[in-house]
This record gives C-alpha cells, sequence and structure tokens, in this order.
C-alpha cells in the first residue's frame, strides 16, 4: 500500500481550513451577525456572563463553606475552653490544701 506524502496531508488540510475561514461560513459573533439591539445578541452575551461566573460562583461557594466551617469550630473550641470542669483534680498536695 502507498503512503501518503506529508507535503499532501499539509496541502489538504490547509486548503480546508482557507475554505472554512471564509467570510460566509465563518461568522465572528452574534453582534456582527445581527447587529447591537438583536434579541440574539443579548441571548449571547446573557449565555457568556453564565459562562464566566459559573467557575467563580462554585470557587465562592467552596471558599463559603471552608470560611463557615473554620469560624464554627473556632466557636465550638472557644465555647469548651470555657467550660469550668465538673470535677477539679490535683496532683499537687500543696495545691490540695492537706
Amino acid at each position: 500500500m502507498k503512503r501518503i506524502k506529508p507535503k499532501i496531508i499539509f496541502a489538504i488540510v490547509g486548503l480546508t481550513t482557507g475554505l472554512l475561514n471564509t467570510i460566509s461560513i465563518a461568522q465572528a459573533c452574534s453582534v456582527c451577525i445581527t447587529g447591537a439591539s438583536d434579541p440574539t445578541a443579548d441571548a449571547f452575551n446573557w449565555s457568556v456572563f453564565f459562562l464566566m461566573a459559573a467557575p467563580y460562583s462554585v470557587v465562592a461557594s467552596i471558599a463559603g463553606w471552608l470560611f463557615y466551617t473554620h469560624r464554627r469550630s473556632t466557636a465550638k473550641r472557644a465555647q469548651s475552653e470555657a467550660a469550668p470542669a465538673l470535677v477539679h483534680l490535683s496532683l499537687n498536695p500543696e495545691e490540695n490544701g492537706r
């Protein structure tokens, strides 16, 4: 079986890319196609906004959860340290009072 030369493959890929980059096929964005006041352009802009906001909201929710658990554990630790001991055990005889 004959092997295809890399130059021929490069030429085919180059021609295909050149044909796909014509103005009638490749359209830049919804504003370029329809204009700035079209509902399609507005929908495109809102979709870009939500796609950009999604990672930030995920990271913010994880950071908020970490902050909440840290504050809660600090409050529980402070509460447990502030509680008086139920039984005072003294190992030092001078403190014992005997």
